[in-house]
């Protein structure tokens, strides 16, 4: 009798479901090219040294019959009102198992600087522009998970920010997941392009609604024109049964910022790919995470900065807070080519272990193939400082207090750096909400 691998249980039945596809399909030649380079790189198994301690071929095929096609939801209004953010002033998009939902978003009258299409409608009235960004700036290395969702993806969303556009209000993205029948297959897909001296809050928040398991395999490619900036927020905080793996791809044209913020605590697994590329001179990429684990949670970051040209700088502070048997990744490289003198380039990651059972892979990396350049890279593992501890229970503060104070400031460190104001309150009490969940309580 011979065993197959879970890698190739989930191939084979990724293959029967692609098999399925309508081969008429407005994006059906893209969907060949990307089928055959899922081919060429395969299933990831621990061998792969990118997913060495996420074991997810194992995760998947235990969970999820991936030869099913994505699944649809028909949530109403009122089902999804209480999932909304009451006190943000924000425009509102609503994505329903990746698709997106007109009838449940609030764009406002901006038709001139922000518009929201689906791919079909993008490819019909935007077709240079559309086709110029969507799938063209991948890193060298061929992502399994990004060439499998350009693969399997239904219909994905385009988000269109005019030249000389301020957005007044932050742009709130709800991807909703809805799990109340049953188990999950969704491939969101999203497409952003910022316009020249365009400036843009996008606040991209993961809910699920329901009790059964999902598997999220969404893409997001970002492309910022010159003088352009982006500040993009992920919420990974209600999440549920989620099994996701996040891939992010931003092109940066000169002199341009993009700040991004990662905010992980909830889901079985998570993978979050975040790969850019500073393309042009006078450009800026600032990356900031923050994961908070129990239970057997498992939360993957990995990044990739590849500067290519002069006079650019990233700066990148990943903070982890594990307890339980929770497991955290952090693999975070940098390049800087030969062309890419004057960077500036900073990495770290910082970990606390609340548990024995906890565990933390860190690897952070540099490689650098300039010599004018200022570039740092270092990591942190350990546990509350007993000294600290010590110090502030000598002045009447009890132990749990003091601890929640420690981890507390040692996270909010990243939660500071938010720029949107109106979004920090609800971060502070997710946060306080999680710490509780590993016994620590609020003072």
């Amino acid at each position: 009798m011979q065993l197959t691998s879970p890698a190739s249980q989930v191939q084979q039945a990724i293959a029967r479901h692609f098999s399925t596809l309508d081969k008429k399909h407005p994006f059906y030649t893209a969907k060949q090219q990307a089928w055959h380079a899922w081919g060429q790189v395969g299933f990831p198994s621990l061998k792969n040294e990118a997913y060495k301690y996420t074991p997810i071929a194992d995760m998947l095929a235990g969970v999820f019959d991936l030869s099913q096609p994505a699944t649809t939801s028909k949530l109403t209004q009122e089902a999804i009102l209480p999932l909304h953010h009451h006190g943000l002033d924000a425009y509102q998009l609503v994505l329903l198992n990746g698709q997106l939902s007109g009838n449940h978003s609030q764009l406002g009258n901006h038709k001139h600087s922000l518009q929201v299409l689906t791919f079909s409608e993008a490819y019909q009235q935007h077709q240079a522009l559309f086709l110029q960004h969507l799938s063209q700036h991948a890193q060298d290395e061929v992502d399994a998970f990004e060439a499998l969702n350009t693969a399997l993806f239904e219909e994905g969303t385009f988000i269109y920010i005019a030249d000389h556009a301020v957005l007044e209000k932050p742009l709130l993205i709800y991807h909703i997941i809805d799990t109340q029948a049953t188990q999950s297959l969704t491939y969101p897909r999203l497409l952003i392009a910022v316009g020249q001296n365009s400036q843009a809050s996008l606040v991209i928040d993961w809910r699920t609604l329901g009790q059964h398991p999902s598997f999220i395999n969404a893409v997001t490619e970002i492309m910022l024109g010159k003088d352009a900036r982006l500040d993009y927020c992920t919420l990974q905080i209600q999440m549920g049964q989620a099994y996701q793996v996040n891939t992010t791809q931003c092109y940066q044209a000169s002199q341009s910022e993009f700040n991004n913020y990662t905010f992980t605590w909830d889901g079985m697994l998570v993978r979050n790919n975040l790969h850019i590329h500073i393309d042009a001179p006078h450009s800026e990429a600032n990356m900031y995470g923050l994961y908070c684990l129990d239970g057997r949670q498992h939360v993957d970051n990995h990044t990739r900065v590849n500067h290519t040209k002069p006079h650019t700088q990233s700066y990148e502070l990943y903070r982890g807070i594990l307890a339980g048997e929770a497991t955290g990744v952090f693999n975070g490289r940098i390049y800087v080519r030969s062309e890419a003198q004057k960077t500036h380039a900073f990495q770290a990651n910082n970990n606390l272990l609340l548990t024995d059972q906890a565990t933390i892979h860190t690897k952070p990396q540099l490689e650098i193939w300039a010599d004018d350049v200022k570039c740092s890279h270092g990591a942190t593992t350990g546990q509350l400082d007993e000294a600290q501890l010590f110090y502030l229970t000598t002045r009447g503060i009890p132990a749990d207090t003091a601890r929640y104070m420690l981890l507390n400031a040692f996270a909010s460190d990243v939660i500071d750096r938010v720029p949107l104001v109106v979004l920090k309150p609800y971060l502070q009490q997710a946060l306080e909400k999680k710490l509780s969940t590993l016994g620590i309580k609020d003072y």
